[in-house]
């Protein structure tokens, strides 16, 4: 399957953040102006005037005609905009993440789980459980290379010197449902080691076919908010979706409690003629 590529106005943008969360220009500082910018990264105006588009809607930076770009963050408010118009898209999101099971067992369906997975009321499923964090940042204290520089090494994807890392925060917690397994699949997905490769093999992209999904506001229980890492209560995007391969059987159900102040959710609608 061929990788969809990246617009350069996005790798820009992404550059730009980066420059900024690493305080190469920290707060009060104003970053190049458009037509330097230009230059430097050899991009048209158009392109870099999308890219700080974007760099503004994640809160990093105001703009005012005539006074340039001026940093009023360096801690995107949304760290997780996720858009989506396909299944890759969908998936793409984890790969700017880091997944840790924390839990596996075996449960008695309900009703609505049972009807959920298409299965008996009463049957034994699997439910593994699990929280998605933020991929690991750069320690406030790292050095960063100066100014357009560290841009130019951010936007243009080439290695940077390593620099200390603290972990992500929690942003996502999810409940994955398998309905009844062989004996021996079901083994392997009770045991941690075993259940996330066989997790991620259902969720390749080359054999799903559909994905059904519903999205609900709802408030965070004591364990959701416990695992999160904030009050109980607190408001939350639930995530119901139901994975089918391309011979259109269920492969498992996954519901997800998203952060509100750390994640956003976008689709991207387009009109079919004919």
């Amino acid at each position: 399957m061929t990788q969809k590529k990246i617009p350069r106005y996005r790798t820009i943008a992404d550059g730009l953040i980066q420059a900024i969360v690493s305080r190469s220009y920290p707060v009060g500082s104003t970053l190049p102006a458009e037509t330097e910018l230009c230059e430097q990264l050899q991009a048209s105006r158009h392109t870099v005037r999308e890219a700080l588009r974007i760099v503004e809607e994640v809160g990093l930076i105001t703009r005012r005609q005539g006074s340039g770009s001026e940093v009023i963050a360096d801690t995107p408010p949304v760290r997780y905009r996720q858009t989506v118009d396909s299944i890759e898209d969908l998936l793409q999101y984890g790969n700017a993440s880091r997944f840790t099971l924390y839990g596996a067992q075996e449960v008695v369906a309900d009703a609505s789980l049972a009807a959920a997975l298409g299965c008996a009321a009463g049957a034994r499923c699997v439910e593994l459980r699990g929280v998605r964090r933020e991929r690991l940042q750069p320690a406030a204290n790292a050095v960063a290379a100066p100014g357009l520089a560290a841009l130019r090494v951010a936007a243009q994807g080439v290695a940077a010197p390593a620099v200390a890392a603290q972990p992500g925060r929690p942003f996502a917690l999810s409940f994955v449902y398998f309905a009844p397994q062989s004996a021996r699949r079901r083994d392997k997905l009770l045991k941690l080691d075993t259940a996330l490769p066989l997790m991620l093999e259902a969720l390749d992209a080359r054999t799903l076919g559909r994905i059904e999904q519903t999205f609900e506001a709802v408030a965070l229980d004591a364990d959701g908010a416990q695992h999160l890492q904030v009050r109980k209560g607190s408001p939350s995007l639930r995530v119901h979706r139901s994975y089918y391969n391309r011979q259109d059987e269920l492969i498992l159900v996954a519901i997800s409690w998203h952060r509100s102040d750390i994640f956003r959710y976008a689709t991207v609608l387009r009109h079919e003629s004919g």
